[in-house]
């Protein structure tokens, strides 16, 4: 069974419906958004198929690899994954795309929590610009899924950040894409999240 999450947000004055995000994309690849085609992904290694934090930044490219890194045992798509789970401390991990004034851009991300805190907390931040995509603390633990959104671009460069914390387990992030609808949009924030069907066990162990 899927389940579907809808979070909605403003970010400029307006809004607008928006097609059915599909969960079945690969961040390499042409995004679809509702049957319209999307220009390529702007982040560079999108899926960590490089088997690190190439073209990425923030402090999560250089914490102890205990705690946040890169590896291949629990990826959404292709081989690899990041994970990011610091203890009593926040890590954060971006990359800074350019946009077009008016252009509606979609940013996707998959996202898996292994364990559900108890007296201790976790947190995880999505940003894009000055904007909140993803807002969550002590998060119980759960299977990938798949977060979409679509903002209108300021015609600045715009960073896509993730802040995250996880005391008692480990968040998994992969599959990252920003990709422009061909045409302006008055589209302000929409975003949804599908739920895959199977966690992974944890690997990883904290000291």
């Amino acid at each position: 069974m899927k389940k579907t999450i809808t979070l909605v947000a403003a970010l400029f004055i307006g809004l607008a419906g928006a097609g059915k995000a599909k969960a079945d994309t690969t961040c390499n690849g042409v995004v679809s958004n509702g049957g319209s085609s999307l220009f390529g992904n702007l982040i560079q290694n999108c899926g960590f198929e490089t088997g690190d934090f190439t073209g990425w930044s923030g402090t999560a490219t250089t914490d102890n690899p205990v705690f946040t890194g890169v590896d291949s045992f629990a990826s959404y798509e292709g081989q690899y994954e990041a994970y990011i789970a610091p203890l009593g401390a926040t890590d954060t991990l971006s990359q800074t795309v350019a946009t077009i004034a008016g252009f509606t851009y979609t940013i996707q991300f998959a996202l898996m929590n292994d364990t559900t805190p108890t007296t201790d907390t976790n947190s995880f931040l999505a940003t894009f610009g000055g904007t909140t995509l993803l807002s969550q603390t002590k998060t119980p633990a759960d299977a990938y899924t798949l977060y979409t959104y679509h903002v209108v671009g300021t015609g600045a460069p715009e960073t896509l950040t993730f802040t995250a914390r996880n005391d008692p387990g480990f968040f998994t992030l992969d599959s990252v894409s920003v990709s422009t609808t061909p045409e302006p949009s008055s589209f302000i924030l929409l975003g949804t999240g599908v739920a895959g069907l199977a966690g992974a066990a944890r690997r990883r162990f904290k000291r």
